[in-house]
């Protein structure tokens, strides 16, 4: 498919001397084949990739010898655009591609240019982003996009053009984590359908399994290849000499070197109350940060999470609020360029000199000649001093940054993603560098996915995820683990395209133009409401007329009065018809929010109501979700009155007499500037903490009235109450600080507001010296004294109608923590499990909330037909298996297969409906016994129902309830033991006949006469059935085919009963402890002493 003859390049760059970046290349690639070009930087990778998309010599200019076949047509003989009909590119940066503003029009870029029919092109774009899971990127803005995305779309655009041979530039070095996935699956899908794809990378681990071949390329020639074994087996050593880094993934944490633990003596660094919005929206808040003196801290999280903009804040790029201190003295924001030194991800944005030498004196004139070529030495530019900076390899620019950094010797530096493009042996270099620097500065941070990096330069780990410092802890032991869990899993949440109330409107459906009719019918009723103060007015100059001697017209006051009453009446059926629009599209939305969380819900993992109570979801769904449907129904179309009043009154006032109407603007002014001071980012923070106060308070109130009886028996009140009374305190302090920070506006808003008649009496004083005409000046200021008290009602409005708007905000934005919330991955083309067999591959697992692996390299099989025993002490992981099996939560490492085929692979209703699993704490409905059975099977006859009742020895339960299998469980006095419910659950699973069951500590809280019929039930449910048992009573797991022990979430221990205790080992101790336990009982000799 590519093939490369002899090839020899040099670029024109208009020097006597040219050098040769390619020598005499020779090099095949096959249809179906993924070959990785590595090596140093500048040894030709990129070049050998310009030469297979028609670049060279079509766009780069040079001297070419050979030829280059790609699909048999020569490319020196090609045009460019016949060229991207075969050959499609990704380059190291996407956005050096892009032509289109939006998404979608990128992605049909390549199909326009060929000339796809319209039809055709939609149906395309549709199976792409279908293919390619990029339905929720279309139709976006290109610079709305993170980087991780930007690189999905460039992909996408490629893929679309459906072309044989896809060269890819690097495309992993600016994505993190879950973005190097994506791009992993993304390369995998393109080799099976059979392209070639040929790809210049320094990160190769992500491409284990995927690559044929490795062609490690050195001063412009073919070194050497290496097969995927032969390139795995490469020590460390050996890759350091050639220039490669980790070639898999456990290589990425290879013992790092001893960098000792910085001791908290002095702080380096201090930050406190730094936040940053943008648009309303909170993208960093960082309340305290504390940073010893000469760690060198790795900031990590999530594209998208802040830690970019946290540097550019810290850096004095972007204006923020809160303070920063270094080594112990306060920064001003204007002074911190002075005191802080940032290398930028894109090291050429920071080059501006001619010369590579001159880039080092550029900010450092007092740096000799002598001592800057020493520096490039260091940096491995020795010989590139008069070359131009733009001249350089992506590279060999960022090192080069960084030796501007150590000239500079600032006292807090930062560095964002310095080795995105660096080799093995330049990212020693730059740890090196890093390091070096650090010892002139108080601290250093460094935004990065690279844990190789991490782990070779590093002190600290921080750890930002959506604006805030989830972690900050030492690159110890425990802080390596952390890291890994950190890098192994994908982020929790997305990013939403919008925020607050411009999201909030998405949900309001084709109810949306109602509203838009409530604040057009809002904005006329306030006008229509206005007319009866001007009628007023017109009534009071009628009778001023009569009072100074003009006689009174008793006709135009009852006219001025009839008018006014049918404005009043007009504004109020109008008002009335706003409400019934708003009210309905409000309700409307309301639905829709409920229906989406809930719907979102029901596609959300086991594992996801683990960690969120349904208490808490149900308070964060129905009281966020009336919140906004109060704003929606009653305060938005309030506020758009309030507003039309607000302009209205501006221009009747400056239309009576300018020269009393404008003190009063004035004070329209001043109020609106107090209510500014209650809206802004300090005030919706101070919000947060509010809400999030009350909704603490709510779950402890809950939690101790639950456990009630339980605290009242063991008389543990004062202590059960503790959390109760501190989340009360925290409610209190919270809603302090929010009303505090509220109060200089507020006092100052109602103060300005009732100081009016304070204006308006100088005003006229004033106004009557230099008017004309006396009487009509009197009863222009009538007008005034009539609107004055109205302006100061509707200015109260609007604060309240703002502070509503921050709540409906704050409200979005919770209800968005499920609606956003990760989705469990669903299989494209899913495949069906041939068979029940369960396979663990080397699995680790840590919980979300979780710092350690719960289960740790865990490998086991349980054949089909087999019962497979877990065993171990509490916490040691047994629970943890369970709930991987039917992929409750995704595993981080390994892989779990049911019937030969990874759990990922299979859809969701095929896992859940081959596995049945029994809890240790079941729970039943409020309905009645047949309706909780028929759980398990919802096309169940009844007569199937009561033989799976039957078969789980639930008889004696049905004939003493009143109604039998009829009677509604909680109801009528209808309640179950413990023993009874578990016999309930295992009827259920026996009619659900799933291939798979597992039971967890199914007896655990049974009786003896209950424990023997749930025994004779699970005879009945597991007869031919793959079951993984979870028990502490070792007597009941004798017979298992295999005992799985576990230990601190490692698998010690394989075999049977008989095996494990010839082993001598930890079952036989657990054996041993059990037999001793049962034979316990009390002696009347023995005494039991109070605690």
């Amino acid at each position: 498919m590519i093939k490369l003859n002899h090839v020899s390049f040099s670029y024109q760059n208009g020097e006597a001397n040219e050098m040769q970046v390619l020598s005499d290349v020779s090099f095949q690639a096959s249809r179906g084949e993924c070959v990785v070009l590595c090596g140093k930087s500048g040894c030709g990778k990129t070049t050998m990739l310009r030469l297979v998309n028609g670049l060279i010599p079509h766009f780069y200019a040079g001297k070419l010898e050979g030829n280059v076949l790609v699909g048999g047509q020569e490319m020196q003989q090609t045009p460019l655009p016949q060229t991207s009909r075969i050959v499609g590119s990704v380059f190291q940066n996407p956005r050096t591609q892009f032509f289109h503003l939006d998404t979608t029009g990128e992605m049909a870029f390549n199909l326009e240019n060929q000339n796809l029919p319209r039809p055709q092109m939609k149906k395309r774009l549709e199976e792409v982003s279908y293919r390619l899971n990029l339905q929720e990127l279309m139709d976006r803005n290109i610079f709305e996009l993170s980087g991780g995305e930007k690189q999905q779309i460039a992909c996408g655009s490629v893929y679309a053009a459906l072309p044989s041979v896809i060269v890819m530039d690097e495309p992993s070095s600016n994505l993190d984590m879950e973005s190097i996935r994506k791009l992993q699956k993304l390369i995998r899908m393109m080799k099976d359908e059979g392209r070639t794809v040929l790809i210049s990378e320094h990160r190769l681990w992500y491409l284990e399994g995927i690559a044929d071949r490795y062609v490690l390329l050195e001063d412009g020639r073919i070194r050497q290849e290496f097969t995927p074994e032969a390139a795995a087996d490469l020590s460390l050593e050996k890759r350091k000499a050639l220039g490669l880094r980790a070639v898999k993934r456990e290589q990425l944490y290879e013992l790092r070197p001893d960098m000792g633990l910085i001791k908290q003596k002095s702080t380096g660094l201090e930050i406190d109350g730094l936040q940053f919005s943008r648009q309303m929206r909170q993208v960093l808040n960082v309340p305290h940060l504390e940073i010893p003196s000469g760690a060198i801290v790795a900031v990590i999280g999530e594209n998208g999470a802040g830690k970019s903009t946290f540097s550019l804040c810290l850096a004095g790029l972007l204006k923020h609020t809160g303070t920063v201190r270094i080594d112990g003295k306060k920064i001003a924001h204007k002074k911190l360029p002075e005191q802080v030194y940032l290398v930028m991800q894109e090291a050429g944005h920071q080059l501006f000199s001619d010369t590579v030498l001159g880039e080092l004196t550029l900010n450092n004139p007092a740096l000799s000649e002598e001592k800057g070529k020493e520096v490039l030495t260091t940096l491995g530019l020795n010989g590139m001093e008069n070359r131009h900076p733009g001249s350089l390899s992506g590279g060999q620019q960022q090192r080069l940054s960084l030796g501007t950094a150590l000239c500079m010797k600032r006292k807090l530096m930062l560095y964002d993603e310095p080795t995105s493009g660096q080799d093995g042996e330049n990212l020693l270099r730059t740890a090196e560098l890093i390091r070096a620097a650090n010892k002139q500065a108080a601290s250093t941070l460094i935004v990065t996915h690279d844990p190789e990096l991490i782990l070779r330069c590093a002190t600290h780990i921080l750890h930002i995820h959506a604006g805030e410092v989830k972690k900050f802890i030492p690159l110890d032991e425990r802080g390596v683990i952390y890291m890994k869990k950190v890098f192994g899993e994908d982020a929790q949440t997305k990013k939403p395209q919008k925020t607050g109330i411009p999201r909030l409107l998405e949900f309001t459906g084709r109810h949306r133009p109602l509203l838009g009719a409530a604040q057009l019918l809002s904005g006329i009723s306030a006008l229509f409401l206005l007319g009866p103060f001007v009628c007023v007015y017109f009534a009071a100059r009628v009778l001023l007329t009569g009072l100074t001697g003009g006689g009174f017209a008793i006709s135009s006051l009852v006219q001025w009065g009839v008018w006014a009453l049918a404005l009043e009446l007009a504004g109020l059926i109008i008002n009335f018809a706003a409400l019934m629009c708003s009210h309905t599209a409000a309700f409307h939305t309301e639905k829709n929010l409920k229906m989406a969380a809930l719907r979102h819900l029901s596609r959300m993992p086991m594992g996801y109501f683990e960690e969120n109570p349904s208490g808490k979801l149900r308070k964060i769904i129905d009281e966020n979700s009336a919140q906004m449907e109060t704003y929606l129904a009653h305060q938005l179309p309030d506020l758009v009155s309030a507003q039309v009043t607000t302009v209205a009154s501006l221009v009747l006032m400056l239309a009576m007499d300018w020269r009393i109407g404008l003190p009063l603007i004035v004070l329209m002014l001043a109020s609106f500037a107090c209510q500014m001071t209650m809206m802004g980012e300090k005030t919706m923070n101070f919000m947060k903490r509010y809400q999030d106060a009350q909704e603490e308070m709510n779950h402890e109130a809950v939690e101790y009235v639950r456990g009630i009886s339980v605290i009242k028996v063991f008389g543990q009140s004062v202590h059960s109450i503790r959390r109760f009374k501190e989340a009360i305190n925290a409610y209190r302090d919270d809603a302090l600080a929010f009303t505090m920070a509220c109060k200089p506006g507020y006092v100052g808003f109602n103060t300005v507001v009732n100081a009016a008649f304070l204006v308006l009496i100088p005003a006229a004083l004033i106004g009557m010296t230099s008017a004309g005409d006396l009487t009509a000046f009197i009863e222009n200021f009538l007008f005034y004294l009539i609107f004055a008290p109205a302006c100061a009602s509707v200015l109260n409005k609007i604060m309240y109608m703002s502070n509503y708007k921050m709540q409906a905000m704050e409200s979005m934005r919770r209800i968005d923590t499920i609606l956003l919330a990760r989705e469990q991955s669903e299989a494209q083309e899913p495949q069906m499990a041939q068979g029940s067999d369960i396979c663990f591959e080397h699995v680790t697992f840590t919980y979300p909330t979780g710092e350690q692996p719960a289960v740790s390299d865990v490998s086991f099989t349980a054949k089909a037909g087999t019962v497979t025993a877990l065993v171990g002490h509490s916490g040691s992981g047994k629970t943890t298996i369970g709930t991987l099996v039917p992929r409750f939560y995704d595993v981080q490492e390994g892989r779990i297969t049911l019937g030969g085929v990874e759990l990922s692979e299979i859809s969701r209703q095929e896992v859940m409906g081959k596995i049945a699993f029994v809890f240790q704490n079941p729970k039943l409905l409020k309905t009645t016994l047949e309706e909780n059975i028929r759980g398990g099977c919802k096309n169940a006859s009844r007569e199937d129902i009561l033989r799976a009742a039957r078969l789980a020895q639930c008889d004696d339960i049905l004939a003493k309830l009143p109604e039998g299998i009829d009677s509604i469980v909680g109801g009528k006095g209808v309640y179950l033991s413990g023993g009874e419910v578990q016999r309930v659950a295992i009827a259920r699973a026996i009619l659900k006949d799933a291939p798979v069951i597992i039971l967890d500590e199914v007896t655990a809280f049974a009786d003896p006469e209950n424990e023997v019929q749930i025994q004779a039930a699970l005879k009945e449910l597991t007869k031919g059935k793959t079951v993984i048992m979870i028990a502490h009573r070792l007597s009941t797991i004798q017979d298992a085919d295999q005992i799985l022990v576990m230990k601190a979430g490692s698998l010690v221990e394989q075999g049977t009963h008989q095996e494990l205790l010839g082993k001598n080992g930890e079952y036989a101790h657990m054996w041993a402890d059990y037999n001793q336990a049962i034979a316990w009982k009390i002696d009347r000799k023995e005494e039991v002493k109070p605690c």
